[in-house]
């Protein structure tokens, strides 16, 4: 099976005794990253807080990684702006959990693609997380509402090893966050070269609810099957 799951925090930071609740959760799935809230008000200081709480929940709770999303320059997430604008080594807000910055997806506007994020180009990307000791996650959807190929992004991405982290589902125009295999991505060709470039850190299925089966057992087995096509023989 999985060797764990994502939590994404949206409402669960604000729950009283929550450390106690995600306790309770990693006895069933052990949580291994925890996805920063991101349906919350940038243009005020909430978004820099439910990042903080996020971090100081990972370091209670012995999880390595956060994941969370660039500020929105359209409209514009001022506070959060400028805060992440400020900070020059994330690994000090860190302290010991590794900070992922998620490569954010085109926005479709009049048959043009459009850039709604700040440092959110491959080579922005890159560069600030390199100079701010950031790593980043590499969304398979995201890359692919770009319009990039996969296995060039990556590279462009971890030239000095900074994806410690991969969002892994299809992508067919606009519909985002399919089940591998339904959408246009080179979703197999890319799991064979990382496998050859010995890539070892976390990958999650991350597809749209509507994406999975209603029945039970059905899920389990196309959960089987994903399991089993992402890891290959290679990795028993």
């Amino acid at each position: 099976g999985f060797d764990g799951v994502e939590l994404v925090a949206n409402e669960v930071y604000r729950r009283p005794r929550v450390e106690e609740y995600l306790r309770a959760l990693s006895r069933i799935a052990p949580i291994r990253v925890i996805h920063a809230p991101f349906v919350v008000d940038g243009g005020s200081g909430e978004k820099i807080n439910s990042l903080l709480r996020s971090v100081e929940l990972a370091q209670r709770l012995g999880i390595s990684k956060v994941v969370f999303h660039p500020p929105r320059r359209f409209p514009p997430e001022v506070k959060y702006l400028r805060w992440f604008r400020g900070i020059k080594d994330f690994s000090q807000v860190g302290q010991g959990v590794a900070l992922s910055l998620e490569v954010m997806p085109a926005f479709p506007l009049g048959g043009i693609k459009v850039n709604l994020f700040s440092a959110n180009t491959r080579e922005g990307l890159a560069s600030f997380a390199e100079e701010r000791n950031l790593s980043i996650t590499m969304d398979t959807t995201h890359t692919g509402t770009w319009g990039w190929d996969l296995v060039e992004t990556f590279c462009m991405l971890n030239q000095n090893g900074l994806v410690n982290h991969i969002h892994f589902s299809d992508f067919a125009p606009w519909k985002e966050h399919l089940w591998p295999g339904k959408g246009c991505l080179e979703l197999r060709s890319f799991v064979d070269f990382l496998k050859r470039a010995g890539y070892r850190e976390s990958i999650s299925l991350e597809v749209h609810p509507r994406e999975l089966p209603e029945d039970d057992l059905e899920k389990i087995k196309a959960f089987e099957e994903i399991i089993s096509w992402v890891r290959g023989k290679d990795h028993g």
